[in-house]
């Protein structure tokens, strides 16, 4: 999750991150969101996740209607770990219901959640097969033609 990995290292709070949406509402706005290994391991990912996207729940519904979240567990950044397909649903679950509940259930399902941690032609597919996975955020994959296209695949 590289903002949360820029602001950390920079000193940019969450609720500083909401501050260049407003103006970028004409294209799409990605709002990453995870946890590091600490985190994780301590079982406070649903706590992270939800303070992170409180910096995005001061929008009006119309405005939050137009990004795209993308969850990124840190612990997975440049390591080769990826979550479990059943880790990344139940993260990707929760996003949503806390969508649902400040934004109701319509923007919450019209809301695209992508899975932007490790994702490879081995993991893609059982990733990509969770209801509340609606794509991936692929980094160092979509340098590899072969491994990107082996992403691509995934979803056909």
């Amino acid at each position: 999750m590289m903002e949360k990995v820029y602001a950390r290292t920079k000193g940019i709070r969450d609720d500083m991150v909401v501050g260049f949406c407003p103006g970028c509402m004409h294209g799409t706005v990605f709002k990453l969101i995870g946890e590091v290994l600490e985190e994780r391991e301590a079982n406070k990912q649903n706590e992270v996740v939800a303070a992170q996207m409180e910096s995005v729940f001061s929008l009006s519904a119309e405005d939050f209607s137009k990004i795209v979240l993308a969850y990124e567990p840190v612990w997975a950044i440049g390591t080769g770990k990826t979550a479990s397909p059943e880790q990344a649903q139940e993260i990707h679950a929760f996003i949503r219901s806390i969508v649902a509940n400040k934004y109701g259930k319509e923007i919450a399902d019209n809301t695209s959640i992508l899975y932007g941690g490790s994702c490879k032609p081995s993991n893609a597919k059982e990733l990509f097969a969770n209801p509340d996975v609606d794509g991936g955020l692929i980094g160092g994959a979509a340098l590899k033609v072969s491994d990107f296209k082996g992403i691509i695949d995934a979803f056909n």
